[in-house]
């Protein structure tokens, strides 16, 4: 077989390199501002915070849920209100005491006080979807033949794909949780929805049907840039209520701290020489004998 004529070639270098670029521009370009948050009010605590596995809406796949909790946990630390714990921790917090059963995917099944975490961050996922947006958009997978290659065919869906007109739809609920109580602290949710090229938006189309309002297949890393997209606009939302819910807690602690006996030691000896259990260093109350964690705030006994 002869090799392409060199300048069918180069043209083909030249479109894939042209997509490339666009690809990187628009995608770079639309998650630019993502994760990059106002700083939190001077003097706000910083809360011990849990992110469960996120539920998924029915047709959505099952990978997505801890697609999103990644996702989300990255978005929260960037906030900079919260110390989050990473979800293996989390699990192992719950394992240990026995509270396993207290959290479902994007539901508290029922409150229980979970030492060593102060909030947890339930969502769900509603929608997750891409679909062509104009009928007569070109989603052939398939090859036309090249002149005078002897057999050589060009795809087409490099080019036609990328250039297709395409709609995004993501939609996200969001609840800050009191695991100790139940009570919703802030919630919040956010309807992404955008058109435009799928080069534009960086979006690499793997397969589709030319019907539309046809579903569009894409990439697991173009669902998480969509993902973080929505959930990044639905944090963002909720971070004024946020703040709020921390300015009063800060307050309720600083009162707590006003309330507690003056001169607490980190320890104390009995009449045997033994150290008894530690005061707790976040509330100043003496957690049982062997405890990991502070009964009364959850702070981790050290």
């Amino acid at each position: 077989m002869k090799p392409l004529p060199f300048a069918l070639a180069s043209l083909c270098l030249l479109l894939v390199a042209c997509t490339s670029n666009a690809e990187t521009a628009g995608r770079d370009g639309l998650t630019a501002g993502v994760g990059v948050y106002p700083p939190p009010m001077a003097g706000a605590p910083t809360v011990r915070l849990g992110v469960p596995a996120i539920a998924v809406a029915e047709g959505i796949e099952a990978k997505v849920s801890l697609l999103a909790a990644d996702q989300l946990t990255t978005l929260a630390a960037n906030s900079q209100r919260f110390e989050v714990i990473e979800r293996a921790q989390l699990g192992q917090l719950l394992q240990e005491q026995n509270l396993e059963g207290i959290v479902t995917a994007g539901e508290l099944a029922r409150p229980a006080k979970v030492h060593g975490v102060e909030w947890l961050l339930l969502g769900r996922v509603t929608s997750l979807r891409v679909k062509q947006s104009q009928t007569g958009s070109s989603f052939n997978l398939g090859s036309v033949p090249v002149p005078g290659a002897y057999g050589a065919a060009l795809g087409l869906f490099g080019v036609g794909n990328r250039e297709a007109e395409v709609k995004v739809e993501c939609g996200i609920d969001l609840r800050l949780v009191d695991p100790s109580t139940g009570k919703t602290v802030v919630a919040g949710f956010s309807e992404f929805n955008r058109t435009d090229r799928a080069s534009s938006m960086g979006l690499q189309v793997l397969g589709g049907r030319a019907d539309a309002d046809a579903s569009i297949q894409i990439s697991e890393d173009d669902q998480g840039r969509i993902l973080r997209l929505a959930l990044d606009d639905c944090l963002r939302k909720m971070l004024p209520k946020v703040d709020q819910a921390l300015q009063q807690r800060g307050k309720a602690d600083a009162q707590t701290a006003t309330d507690q006996p003056a001169g607490a030691v980190a320890a104390v000896a009995d009449t045997s020489g033994v150290a008894k259990a530690a005061f707790c260093s976040g509330c100043g109350h003496r957690p049982a004998a062997g405890a990991k964690f502070c009964t009364d705030c959850g702070q981790k006994v050290l």
